[in-house]
């Protein structure tokens, strides 16, 4: 892998912000709500949700550590199998079992066994496929990475492929200019969220814009500081 650890640092900073608008810290773990894009319950550093099911990943893999509150979210996996939180209005009132699991769940993220759970799902889940479309591509620098775990994280792991087959320019693979493959797809990738039917997936430009401006300032080993939405990165 091409990618340091220092970088993939900066690309996990990166997919944070724009996920939560903030740097990850151990608190970032514990974070939980319940937002109106229909996912259920939004969990943890990246915001795993429920109804994707890596929620429900996350708190098996959790389980299977045995994390401190491991045996009391056992009760809880029915709940996380039928997308229980995603039926419910996200201002309230949510009933008692999914009040009951956000609290726990937030309990929960302070547990170190929590932050290895949720960073190995990632990795497993989408951190990994991201890399093997960044390989499939030929990419090697830090930017075409981010760029594949972003829309891995967003979209899940066949996100990169559904932009790849809408630009006509020829991966690193293939014969292609790197940076010049990486400016199509970005573009691309633009165009696909802002035509989404989903609104709320047409206001995740801002993802592709932040990129695109890291692009423009010619960083693409992702050199510290960098800022990314107003956010330092250092």
């Amino acid at each position: 892998m091409s990618v340091t650890p220092e970088q993939k640092h900066v690309i996990n900073c990166i997919l944070s912000i724009f996920e939560t608008g903030k740097i990850p810290t151990a608190a970032s773990y514990s974070m939980c709500t319940i937002l109106s894009d229909g996912a259920g319950i939004s969990y943890g550093k990246h915001q795993c949700t429920d109804k994707s099911g890596s929620l429900d990943l996350v708190v098996k893999k959790y389980i299977e550590l045995k994390g401190v509150h491991a045996e009391a979210l056992k009760a809880f996996l029915p709940a996380l199998a039928s997308n229980e939180s995603s039926k419910v209005p996200p201002k309230g009132p949510w009933g008692k079992t999914v009040t009951d699991l956000v609290n726990l769940l937030k309990l929960a993220g302070q547990d170190p066994v929590m932050h290895t759970a949720q960073d190995s799902i990632f990795d497993t889940n989408y951190w990994d496929p991201a890399v093997n479309h960044a390989k499939s591509a030929g990419l090697t620098t830090a930017l075409g990475h981010l760029i594949c775990y972003d829309s891995t994280i967003h979209s899940g792991a066949g996100g990169v492929t559904i932009i790849r087959k809408r630009f006509p320019a020829a991966s690193p693979a293939n014969g292609g200019d790197e940076k010049e493959w990486c400016k199509a797809y970005v573009n691309a990738r633009r165009e696909w969220l802002a035509g989404n039917a989903n609104p709320i997936v047409q206001n995740c430009v801002y993802r592709m814009d932040a990129i695109k401006k890291i692009m423009d300032e010619g960083n693409w080993d992702l050199k510290m500081p960098l800022a990314v939405r107003g956010v330092a990165i250092k």
